[in-house]
């Protein structure tokens, strides 16, 4: 799924609200994995749905009854209480996680994009990343300085395939390529991105850890 589609189905609320078909939610999800955007969206929709649904229990049973039955039972029953409580506090810590991070990954922010022609060039070159980052960012010149799709996939050190997807590149003379590295295990891996005709244009290693 492409952004614009993805922006115009308004795939970010129907996401959270379930009403994707499964073929959709896949498409969106594969597309969710590599922009922030969308990735933003849907934790504005996941706080916001929290919020209505707060507000409209509250709306529905009178406050003083409902708290005072609910006080009555977690009298009666300790271990309720406690789970209750648990609950709570995972809520909370939920809550504030998706709130900052939607603060954090809004603010503006330096890039530090490498150079990362084909294998020829570079190749025994490892890239640090620092711990904590959660992209890697690849620059590249664009076979043919037009507009195209390029297709991706980051392997291991034995050569396995860890990540894939597809992302679409503006004409211009060059590349600037960013992948989540967010859920990779510590060690060296590879990007190997590939033009519209399967021909490698960018390939260079990376190092995390944490």
């Amino acid at each position: 799924m492409e952004h614009d589609e993805a922006t115009r189905s308004h795939a970010a609320e129907r996401y959270v609200a379930r009403e994707l078909l499964p073929a959709e939610r896949d498409a969106f999800e594969e597309h969710l994995f590599d922009c922030r955007q969308c990735a933003d969206d849907v934790r504005l929709e996941l706080t916001f749905a929290a919020t209505l649904r707060a507000v409209s229990r509250e709306a529905v049973a009178p406050k003083p009854s409902l708290w005072q039955r609910l006080l009555d039972g977690l009298r009666l029953r300790p271990a309720l209480a406690f789970s209750f409580a648990a609950n709570f506090v995972l809520a909370a810590g939920l809550g504030y996680v998706l709130l900052t991070s939607t603060h954090q990954s809004v603010a503006p922010a330096f890039l530090q994009p490498y150079f990362a022609p084909g294998p020829t060039k570079g190749a025994a070159d490892v890239h640090d990343i620092p711990p904590g980052e959660s992209f890697y960012s690849v620059t590249f010149p664009t076979p043919n300085g037009i507009s195209q799709s390029y297709s991706y996939e980051i392997l291991n050190a034995a050569g396995q395939r860890e990540l894939s997807g597809s992302a679409n590149a503006p004409a211009g003379s060059d590349a600037y390529f960013q992948a989540s590295i967010r859920n990779l295990p510590d060690g060296i891996h590879a990007l190997v991105v590939r033009g519209t005709r399967h021909e490698i244009v960018s390939w260079s290693r990376f190092r995390t850890s944490r």
